[in-house]
């Protein structure tokens, strides 16, 4: 084959490709359209109640300081057992990844919440939830992209072994970011699971928090160093994980790298979707 034809060849499958990555990308924004104009109605038929009576204002100066908050009680009983109800519901969704040394366990990313989990979806949107998270940061807070898998997500701990290791929670976005942790499920076979959520201070120290249900975990994970320790055999955690930013654009550049972040929890379907 001569290198004129071969040239050829060559620029007719790149422009195929290119044809079929423009067609995909259009198909997928008209999806995250439809479920963003779906969204209000749903928040709408499933109020979250906070039951704390802790005053986020009052919260704020522990929150700047430690970049780290944990609230106990947060929601309403009836309000947690409805969470619960549907993520347990919904546990053979979770897509499992393992990448050695770091993390092993499962997760239902934001789309599949948007089809099949209502009530997760609505708490995530809740403007009461969104009020008392930027009260507690001191500037209003929104929920990060649809096209953000992360944003809300699914943490499912269903075999032993399952866990993340010492990360941080990388910024793509122009403003503050946040992520916030509402515990749904911690069983073990005798107690609670094994699993614990450790963060480690400017000074080196290893402060344990357990991961009861209904304990809200709030940090600014760009700053804090944080893991989850092993479950056990025989343990169930599951954990509603959110992220808010203060201002959601972003580069380019940052989505593209955070596309490939998103592997590590989603396979290479994070790359293109």
């Amino acid at each position: 084959m001569s290198p004129w034809i071969a040239a050829a060849v060559a620029g007719g499958a790149a422009s195929t490709l290119l044809t079929a990555w423009l067609r995909h990308r259009r198909r997928r924004d008209r999806m995250y359209a439809s479920l963003a104009a779906a969204r209000p109605a749903v928040v709408v038929a499933h109020p979250v109640t906070i039951g704390t009576t802790a005053c986020p204002e009052t919260l704020s100066a522990t929150f700047a300081r430690d970049r780290y908050l944990a609230v106990p009680d947060f929601v309403t009983a009836d309000c947690l057992a409805a969470l619960r109800e549907e993520a347990l519901a919904n546990l053979e969704r979770a897509e499992r990844s393992y990448i050695p040394t770091h993390k092993k366990g499962g997760t239902i990313a934001y789309e599949t919440i948007h089809r099949v989990a209502p009530r997760c979806l609505s708490f995530y949107h809740s403007p009461t939830v969104q009020a008392w998270v930027s009260a507690v940061v001191g500037q209003r807070v929104f929920p990060t992209p649809d096209q953000d898998q992360s944003s809300l997500s699914l943490l499912c701990y269903t075999e032993a072994g399952d866990h993340i290791n010492w990360h941080y929670d990388h910024n793509f976005y122009c403003g503050r970011h946040f992520t916030v942790l509402l515990p749904l499920v911690n069983d073990g076979p005798a107690g609670p699971s094994q699993s614990r959520y450790q963060r480690r201070t400017p000074r080196g120290e290893i402060l344990t928090t357990e991961t009861d249900p209904n304990l809200l975990v709030m940090f600014e994970g760009a700053r804090v160093l944080h893991r989850a320790t092993p479950a056990g055999p025989g343990d169930l955690r599951i954990v509603l994980s959110m992220t808010y930013c203060t201002d959601p654009r972003n580069s380019r550049l940052k989505e593209a790298v955070r596309r490939v972040k998103d592997t590590a929890f989603f396979g290479l379907r994070a790359l293109w979707d």
